[in-house]
Formats: C-alpha cells, sequence, structure tokens
C-alpha cells in the first residue's frame, strides 16, 4: 500500500511545493560545504519528485531511468555549487510560471513561489556568483530569512480540491529569458558604471519595463497600424511562404470547371514546389501515382479516402511547420474530392438526362401504339362498315406516321427538335377523331383560336385519357369527358383543358407523390404523369390534380393565367 495515495497528493500539492522551496533556500543559506546543506537538498529532490507536473505520478521509471535520475541527483548534491543552483533555480522558474493558469488560492500560491524564486536570484545568487555589492550584510540575513518564512508559508495552505496538470512550456521558457536578461544585463552596467548592483538592477528593470510597455502600446492595432500582434499571427500562419497567396492561386484553379480532378492535382502540387524548404511531393490516387521533385528523410504524409500526400522537406519539420503543412494538404485533398465530386454529379445528371428522354420517347411510342391498337380494333369491329372504318384509316394513319416520324427523328438529335406549333381548334378536331368510338365525351368553350405545341399536347392528353380509359376497365360504369377552354383574358391566350372521371378518388398516399417521382404502377399514374408533368412545365403550362373525390377525378392542364 503506497505512503501517499494520488489523491493525496493532488490535494497537498501545495504544501509539497512550501516543504520544496524551503528545503531548497534553506540549503543554500548553509553554504554548499554544509553535510546539512546535502540532506537537505536530497529531501529537496525527493519533494519535487512528489511535485513535478511534467510525469505523472503514477508512472513507473525503468531501471534505465532510475539509473539516470538516482546519477543526476548524486552528481548534483556531491557538485553542489552556486552555478548549479542558479541553473536549477531557473528550471524551476520555468515551471512553476508554466503553471500560473491555476485558479484562486492555487494561482496565489505558484505567484508567490515564483516571487521568492525570482528574489532569490536576483537579489542574492547574482551577486555573489559575479562577487558584487548586494544587499548590505546586516540585511541580507534578514532578508534570507523573510524568503524561508514566505516559502514556509505555503507549508499552511489548506488542501485544493483543484488539480491542474497543464504546463505552459513557452511561458516558462520567456519568464527565464526575461529573468538571465535582468540578471546579465545588471551585471553589465554594474560592470560598465562602477555603479552600485542594486543600481543596474534598478535600472535595467526600468529599461525593461519601458520595452514591454512600449511593445504592449504596439501590440494591439491603432492609428492605422496593424499591430505587432497581426504581424506575429500573419508570420505564424504563413510559415514557409504566403498562405493567402497560394490559397487564391488554388481557389481560382478549382473554379476552373473545365480542368479535370488529376489536372488540378497535379497543377496545384506545383504551386507548392515553389516554396523554397520542399524537396518533393509524392501523391496516390485509385488509378494512377506521380512524383515531383526528390525525397528526404523528413516527410509529412496525409491520406483521404481520394488521394494519398507524401510531402518531403528539405529540413526537419517543427511543430509549427507540421501544422501549416498538414492544413495545406488537407486544403488540397479537400479541394481535389470536391472536383471528383463535380464530376460525379455530371456524370450523374448526363445519365438522368439520357434516362428523362429514353422515358419520355417511350411514352410517345406507347401512345403511339395505343392509338395504333385502337384503329386496329375499328378495322376488326363488324359493326363498324367497310367504309367508315377506311375513312378513319384515311384520316389517322397520316397523323400516326408523323408522329412516328418525329419520334424517330427525336432519337437521332434530340436536342435539335423543336415542336411545330397548330392550329388549336385543327388539333382538338384531330384529337376528338382518334378517339371516335371510345365512349369519351368531348365538349369545347374555344373563343379564340391560337396556335399551340401539338406534339407536347398529344403526348399530355394521351396520357390522362389512358389512365382513366384504364380506371374505366376495372370501374366499367365511369363516364369519361374532355373539355377544352380557350379564350383571352386581360389581353392573354388563357388554355384550359380539364380530363374528369367519375371514378373513385385516388389514394391520398399516391396523390401526395403525383408528379414528384414517378411511382411504380401496372394501372397508371405511374412514370407517365410525371413525365406529362415535366413536359407541361418545360413548355409553361401546369398539369395539377384539380379534383380529388369520388365522382369527380379531375386533371387540368392550363397554360397558369387563371
Amino acid at each position: 500500500m503506497p505512503f501517499l495515495s494520488t489523491e493525496q497528493l493532488f490535494s497537498n500539492e501545495h504544501r509539497i511545493l512550501g516543504l520544496m522551496l524551503f528545503s531548497l533556500l534553506l540549503a543554500l543559506f548553509l553554504g554548499d560545504d554544509s553535510g546539512l546543506s546535502r540532506s537537505l537538498l536530497t529531501i529537496h529532490f525527493g519533494l519535487f519528485l512528489l511535485w513535478q507536473p511534467v510525469v505523472s505520478q503514477k508512472a513507473s521509471f525503468s531501471s534505465l531511468e532510475l539509473i539516470f535520475l538516482i546519477s543526476f541527483i548524486i552528481v548534483f548534491i556531491v557538485l553542489f555549487n552556486l552555478w548549479l543552483a542558479t541553473f536549477w533555480m531557473l528550471l524551476l522558474l520555468s515551471l512553476l510560471t508554466g503553471r500560473i493558469f491555476a485558479r484562486g488560492l492555487g494561482r496565489a500560491v505558484y505567484g508567490l513561489a515564483v516571487v521568492i524564486l525570482f528574489m532569490q536570484l536576483t537579489l542574492v545568487i547574482t551577486p555573489e556568483l559575479f562577487e558584487l555589492s548586494g544587499i548590505p550584510e546586516p540585511i541580507k540575513t534578514s532578508f534570507n530569512s523573510l524568503l524561508l518564512t514566505l516559502s514556509f508559508l505555503l507549508v499552511l495552505t489548506p488542501p485544493s480540491t483543484r488539480y491542474t496538470s497543464h504546463v505552459d512550456f513557452i511561458r516558462g521558457f520567456m519568464v527565464v529569458i526575461l529573468t538571465l536578461f535582468l540578471c546579465m544585463g545588471s551585471v553589465l552596467a554594474a560592470f560598465t558604471t562602477k555603479h552600485p548592483y542594486l543600481h543596474a538592477l534598478a535600472s535595467t528593470i526600468l529599461i525593461a519595463a519601458l520595452f514591454l510597455f512600449a511593445l504592449a502600446i504596439l501590440w494591439a492595432p491603432r492609428a492605422g497600424f496593424a499591430g505587432l500582434a497581426r504581424l506575429w499571427e500573419k508570420y505564424l500562419l504563413n510559415i514557409g511562404g504566403p498562405f493567402e497567396q497560394w490559397l487564391a492561386k488554388l481557389s481560382a484553379l478549382e473554379a476552373n470547371a473545365n480542368i479535370k480532378p488529376d489536372d488540378f492535382l497535379e497543377a496545384s502540387i506545383n504551386f507548392l514546389l515553389d516554396r523554397h524548404w520542399i524537396a518533393g511531393l509524392e501523391w496516390q490516387t485509385h488509378h494512377s501515382s506521380h512524383k515531383q521533385g526528390v525525397r528526404s528523410p523528413h516527410m509529412v504524409g496525409y491520406t483521404d479516402k481520394a488521394v494519398e500526400l507524401k510531402l518531403y522537406a528539405h529540413n526537419p519539420i517543427g511543430p509549427a511547420l507540421l501544422l501549416h503543412t498538414k492544413l495545406m494538404l488537407s486544403v488540397i485533398t479537400f479541394y481535389y474530392s470536391a472536383k471528383l465530386q463535380e464530376q460525379q454529379l455530371i456524370k450523374q445528371a448526363h445519365l438522368r438526362a439520357i434516362y428523362e428522354t429514353g422515358s419520355k420517347l417511350t411514352h410517345d411510342i406507347k401512345n403511339i401504339l395505343q392509338s395504333t391498337q385502337a384503329l386496329a380494333q375499328v378495322v376488326q369491329d363488324d359493326q363498324h362498315r367497310t367504309e367508315d372504318a377506311a375513312q378513319l384509316l384515311r384520316k389517322q394513319l397520316p397523323l400516326l406516321t408523323q408522329r412516328l416520324k418525329s419520334t424517330l427523328e427525336k432519337l437521332s438529335a434530340p436536342r435539335k427538335q423543336r415542336a411545330s406549333p397548330v392550329s388549336l381548334q385543327q388539333w382538338w378536331q384531330q384529337l376528338k377523331d382518334r378517339y371516335i368510338g371510345r365512349e369519351i365525351s368531348f365538349t369545347e368553350s374555344i373563343f379564340d383560336d391560337c396556335e399551340i405545341p401539338a406534339e407536347n399536347f398529344d403526348s399530355i392528353l394521351e396520357n390522362l385519357l389512358q389512365n382513366a380509359r384504364e380506371k374505366r376497365i376495372r370501374e366499367p360504369d365511369i363516364a369519361i369527358t374532355v373539355h377544352l377552354l380557350s379564350e383571352l383574358v386581360d389581353e392573354h391566350q388563357q388554355i384550359r383543358i380539364t380530363v374528369t372521371d367519375t371514378g373513385t378518388a385516388i389514394s391520398e398516399e399516391i396523390s401526395q407523390q403525383l408528379f414528384r417521382d414517378a411511382l411504380q404502377s401496372e394501372s397508371g399514374f405511374g412514370i407517365g404523369l410525371y413525365q406529362s408533368h415535366q413536359q407541361a412545365k418545360r413548355m409553361g403550362y401546369q398539369l395539377i390534380l384539380q379534383d380529388n373525390r369520388a365522382g369527380q377525378v379531375c386533371f387540368r392542364l392550363s397554360n397558369g393565367l387563371d
């Protein structure tokens, strides 16, 4: 069972810190030739191992690491002097400053510990190292006693429930650099001006304060100046080259819709090779692999579903440049994936256009076939006289031949075909002739004649009538009525055609999906209505289900002016 659990170490962190500083300061006060000071140093290192925030307290050392640690402590204790003490106190100062993020009592404890070490370094150790006159001897003992008392006050702090393991090494390093600047600047000023060390220290602190004050003013933007903070952030962003310029080139390249994904990838990689620190690049897609430049031992890789990139640098890549590099590679892969998706969408749109064109023409051929079958039934019907059948064939066969020819021309060159305008009255009469003897009632109110795209009207109306006739097979007693209205309304031509049957209403599930997509159905209301709706929309008309109730199911084709 351990002497102290991890929770107890965390809660008594400040007390361990106070004992650690007290033992170190007392060892320095007793001198490096005292046996008691070496014993205090041993205690100090033991407390440091319990307190240190770098390695987890739960971690165990290997044999080699344990030998190295014990050897370092023994050498430090045996060769203990002011220079080693200075080095060790600077290391402690960096760790303490890096943990100043603590809040409340913890922040105050670490702040007091930093003040104690800073005063010990600047006012006591530095003058002794360079044999300068620092604090007068009558006051020096009292001053050391004050530092010991302050460090011992940390032991009296109450247990803490919060523990912060994060250490800001950059902040600690900057504080150590500033402390070294103050100490060395003070020593240099004392030797140069022949002034006492304390006067030189005060002058150096004043100069450093003025420098930091000027830096604080220039850090934030004001009076048209961007500020050093913005310049610093821009420098971090542009490590290895102007990031904005490279991103602008990449965006312009991606905006080119005609460039292929592989060509885009190669061009964007060529932009990267302009950086002086990049030695070469390798990339591999699903179907090819390429290489630009030369390989080097310093490599950064980035893998995506679509491409795998490897960047080689002339020199080792640091943490900041590593993040910058991965950002650039991720941007390239993002744009490359977008290009692939764009190409896939173009293919899908092309296939969809082929599908819709084929479906529409199939629907036209089906209507022609239905008309042909109707004519065949008339010819075979014994009730019709031969003269009547021949007259009907003379009227309908040229129309069917023309429609079939038009459909074949669409198959050969669909984009070149345009519907020929036909008189509305002429088209209406031809429609009634085609449905003679099929028990369909045609009524019209043509107050003003106009020209219409006959092929489109034929396709839509024949689909509506075919659905109604198939419905009549299931419900033999229903009546089918087609009504045409053509008139001028506020100098605009209004055309409205309704196809009504007296059968049962369309189910709510089908009516909600009607015209939105092709429905799988063998009894009408399938792909034909979807194609008819799209066809009406392309020519500026509306095809809607006007009424949907038992005895009154009505589809309406109109030009949307009513």
